[in-house]
């Protein structure tokens, strides 16, 4: 839906060829995933959202879009927090003897 900037697209320019589904709304990856049935419906929500609601007292159908913009930069924060949190449970986990998990040199 060009007018209002959403897109789900796969294996295009605009992004990674990993064979996965992406919904973006203005460019910016809203959602990822394998599958296409659940792009979709993530998608649908989406364009629901953007057009299907009714504008709040005061404010308009740009706040809505900046509300999804929040709720994109949230889970991209929570994804590389949880990754980062992997990652230090991998290093504290790894076993290691004399002088560490490289080992000793003699």
């Amino acid at each position: 839906m060009p007018r209002i900037g959403l897109s789900m697209e796969r294996g295009t320019e605009a992004v990674p060829e990993d064979g996965q589904y992406h919904v973006l709304l203005d460019g910016h990856r809203m959602f990822t995933s394998p599958s296409e049935k659940d792009a979709l419906v993530e998608y649908r929500r989406l364009k629901d959202l953007l057009l299907g609601a009714d504008p709040p007292k005061g404010g308009g159908r740009a706040d809505i879009r900046e509300a999804l913009m929040r709720e994109m930069a949230e889970r991209q924060a929570t994804a590389f927090l949880a990754e980062s949190a992997r990652q230090k449970r991998v290093k504290a986990l790894r076993k290691g003897g004399p002088g560490g998990s490289g080992g000793v040199s003699s």
